[in-house]
Order: C-alpha cells, then sequence, then structure tokens
C-alpha cells in the first residue's frame, strides 16, 4: 500500500491476506436477533462436532436482562429457522452464558467450502456480525463474492488489516482480560478480589484500607501499594489498546 510506513507495516506470507469483515444483516440468525432486541454485544465460539453432522455455538454477553429477550425469542420460530436443536443459558453474577447444538450452520459452512480461517470469538454488536477472516488471496476474492450473493448486495463490508496497529487492536480486544490476569501476582489477585467483593471501589466506598488491611493481615500502606501496582498494570495495558485506536 503507498505510505504505508514499514515499521508499521503488517509482513504477511505471501499470496495470504487477512480480512475484518461486516454482515449488517443476517439471515434467520437466533444469535444476531438477540444481539439486536437486547442492544447489547455477544461474543461467539463456534465448531464443528467431530463425526456429527452438528454445530456447537457457545455464546457470552455483559447484556442487562438478556434473559427477557432469550424467552422472547424463545416464543417465536426463530429457533427452527436458526437450525437450532437445542439451547441452554445461564446468568452467573452479570455473564449470562448460551450453549446451543444447530444441525447447520450456513455462516461456518461458507467459510469453510472456501478454506477461509475465522478468527474466533467473533461478535454480533447490536444484530451486526464482526469478525476477522484469514485465507489466500483466491479463494479470499470467491468467499467475499458468496457472502455477497447469500447476504445481499450492500450488507457485506470489508477491509483489509495491513498494519501492525491494526493486527495488536484486534488481538487485544480478544486477550485483554487473560494478559491483565498473567500480569497480576497471586498477592494482587487476592487484594483485588477483596478489595472489590468488599466494595472498596463502589460509590460511595463500602469499604476502606484499614479495613481490607485487617482482613489480609496486612499494613494500610502495604494494601494501597499493592492496589497501585495493580492499577497500574491494568491502566498500562488499557493505554496500549486506547493509543491503537
Amino acid at each position: 500500500m503507498p505510505g504505508l510506513s514499514a515499521r508499521n507495516r503488517l509482513y504477511l506470507p505471501e499470496g495470504i491476506e487477512i480480512l475484518k469483515l461486516t454482515i449488517k444483516r443476517s439471515k434467520n440468525s437466533f444469535f444476531s436477533k438477540l444481539s439486536e432486541k437486547a442492544s447489547t454485544q455477544l461474543n461467539i465460539e463456534i465448531t464443528q462436532l467431530p463425526q456429527a453432522n452438528s454445530y456447537v455455538v457457545f455464546a457470552y454477553s455483559y447484556g442487562k436482562n438478556l434473559d427477557r429477550y432469550i424467552n422472547d425469542l424463545l416464543r417465536t420460530n426463530i429457533l427452527f429457522r436458526s437450525k437450532i436443536r437445542q439451547i441452554k443459558y445461564w446468568q452467573d453474577r452479570s455473564l449470562y452464558y448460551i450453549i446451543a447444538i444447530k444441525s447447520k450452520c450456513e455462516f461456518f459452512k461458507l467459510a469453510e467450502d472456501h478454506h477461509i480461517a475465522i478468527l474466533s470469538p467473533y461478535v454480533f454488536d447490536r444484530g451486526v456480525r464482526q469478525y476477522i477472516a484469514i485465507g489466500e488471496e483466491g479463494s479470499m476474492k470467491s468467499y467475499i463474492d458468496h457472502l455477497t450473493r447469500y447476504y445481499g448486495p450492500g450488507n457485506v463490508e470489508f477491509s483489509r488489516v495491513n498494519t501492525i496497529n491494526q493486527i495488536n487492536r484486534l488481538l487485544l480486544r480478544r486477550s485483554l482480560l487473560s494478559i491483565l490476569f498473567d500480569k497480576l501476582t497471586e498477592s494482587e489477585l487476592k487484594v483485588l478480589r477483596l478489595a472489590y467483593r468488599s466494595g472498596y471501589f463502589d460509590y460511595p466506598r463500602r469499604s476502606n484500607l484499614e479495613n481490607l488491611g485487617v482482613k489480609l493481615n496486612l499494613s494500610k500502606v502495604t494494601v494501597s501499594i499493592h492496589l497501585r501496582k495493580i492499577l497500574k498494570k491494568v491502566f498500562d495495558e488499557l493505554m496500549q489498546f486506547v493509543e491503537t485506536n
């Protein structure tokens, strides 16, 4: 690409390209409808069961009152149209989980047929499917053509990922939490859990440094140092993500 800085350029094997894709309208998708109705983002993992003509979809979201929207959709025929044979969901604190078994997945099959890999997880954001695809240039062109025919002209958009900043942003969005937990020590995680559960971060605060110190058998100063180190590590990672946007 003309004008692209060599320092920031993403060097890929010859003939391979990475695309960021958006599908504005998904046909007969339960998860697209749920994301749209709940006005939230769903993170999606999908895989084909070995030696079975079935797909497992695992979804999770922080959307509020998601169970209400799920129950509303279950009263329609969207499961039948989505080829979903079984579905289970539950809530753990503020996070919702959904597992579904599908007899067919046109979206995933289309990528498989064109030898295209889809980075996981991908998302539905208020009904719009967003994901990263990797494949050979010739296969990718055919894949985009088939996507456009299947979902309709104007509903498929794509852009090439060709800079380090772009790939950093995409990968950090998917792995930020694991990076943070890898960087925090066991002692710091212990302090963080107690501070959160005790209401130290609430407004107004339900606990203070002295209370935390008593429970942890640490001095007030030591607890303060732990929390400042934790926040520094968290903000170091967050700012790395923010500054690539």
